[in-house]
């Protein structure tokens, strides 16, 4: 037999002082590689590992809700902590297609410093793969600040103008509109940036512009491209020299 049981499903499992421990640190906000960190610096010999974590945080959020769905459960905390939130459903049905939603301090740091936005989507952070669309602002002093979140069923033109639309409603005076928005290269998102706030000057994001050219360098440069003095010039050497210039 195996010395020790470790990785085995019943060895790994949580005790009921564990999974106290584990429902208070949830509470507390911290993450799970350190909610594991401190279980087993209580118990040396525990052999629990972080999916037994996240299997526990998952059972937390489930008794949580109770019987409403994610989404209810969520558009129930919004109310709560007084978010502004703004949601749509589809054609002739109750299913909600997208939804926006914004902190009370956000929105008043919006309204304050509404000048210069960043936009973007993020992927595969939620069990129904929807993209989150996320704006962040900045402050006079260079600070960022996030300005209001929103989930998309789809990233088309149609779902970012209704996303964008939903944003402007959160500024108090229609004088005050954002003068400079940073986007990446998405086409639909480009496009319903210039239908809702026309009178902006677009940019693109140093970071994706960056990304996307080494993406391309490495494909374009996969074989030894001769020598310099004496020594193979690799694909690796020409990337790095790019995107040093």
């Amino acid at each position: 037999m195996e010395p020790a049981l470790e990785g085995h499903i019943l060895a790994g499992r949580l005790k009921e002082d564990d999974k106290k421990i584990v429902r208070d640190l949830t509470k507390s906000k911290m993450l799970p590689r350190n909610i594991l960190i401190n279980l087993k610096n209580k118990r040396p010999h525990c052999m629990t590992n972080i999916k037994q974590v996240y299997n526990e945080r998952q059972q937390i959020w489930k008794a949580n809700r109770g019987d409403k769905k994610p989404l209810q459960y969520q558009i129930s905390k919004l109310e709560e902590h007084n978010y502004t939130y703004f949601s749509r459903t589809q054609s002739e049905s109750t299913t909600i297609e997208d939804i926006f939603w914004a902190h009370p301090t956000s929105v008043k740091l919006f309204n304050n410093f509404p000048t210069i936005l960043v936009m973007d989507s993020t992927y595969k952070i939620n069990m129904y793969k929807m993209p989150m669309f996320e704006v962040v602002g900045v402050t006079s002093t260079n600070l960022t600040y996030s300005v209001g979140f929103g989930f998309v069923t789809h990233e088309k033109e149609e779902n970012f103008v209704w996303a964008l639309k939903m944003l402007r409603k959160l500024l108090t005076s229609k004088m005050n509109m954002p003068k400079v928005i940073v986007t990446d290269r998405d086409g639909s998102l480009m496009k319903a940036v210039g239908i809702v706030f026309s009178e902006r000057y677009a940019m693109n994001c140093y970071f994706h512009v960056q990304a996307n050219v080494k993406q391309r360098c490495i494909l374009n440069c996969k074989y030894p491209l001769g020598k310099k003095d004496g020594k193979e010039v690799s694909p690796r050497d020409v990337v790095k020299k790019i995107m040093r210039a």
